[in-house]
């Protein structure tokens, strides 16, 4: 079995749709791990060239969660290679009624985005008691 990492394209976001989200330039998917916890659920979303100013995380009265980014990172005048595409990003969640949307926190810290919405507490699993 081989162990080869495959290289992941970045999927551009529809240009139409992109335009409106954040501006002219390209826009791409990031890639997103999610999961969840007892308490919570937590997005993690890869922003490469995304300074700390440059993030909008919103949910809107339909509980859709919404992250766009701006990059900021600029090539140098002197590029003899390029690998990877540069653009802004942009990406949408349709989030459960049982998360507390008023609660959303958000880091970003080296690229990578951490994104965590509680459980509401009724929402919560609850021990019951067993007497014997």
């Amino acid at each position: 079995m081989s162990n080869e990492l495959k290289k992941r394209e970045k999927k551009e976001v529809a240009s139409a749709t992109a335009e409106q989200i954040t501006g002219a330039s390209r826009s791409y998917l990031p890639d997103t791990d999610i999961y969840e916890t007892e308490n919570e659920l937590v997005f993690l979303l890869d922003l490469p060239g995304v300074g700390k100013g440059n993030v909008k995380i919103e949910v809107d009265e339909n509980n859709i969660l919404s992250v766009r980014a701006q990059n900021t990172y600029k090539a140098g005048e002197n590029l003899s290679l390029r690998q990877f595409p540069v653009g802004d990003y942009f990406r949408a969640f349709s989030l459960g009624e049982d998360l507390d949307k008023e609660k959303v926190t958000g880091k970003l810290e080296n690229g990578l985005l951490e994104i965590r919405i509680p459980k509401k507490e009724e929402a919560k699993p609850k021990r019951i008691a067993i007497n014997a």
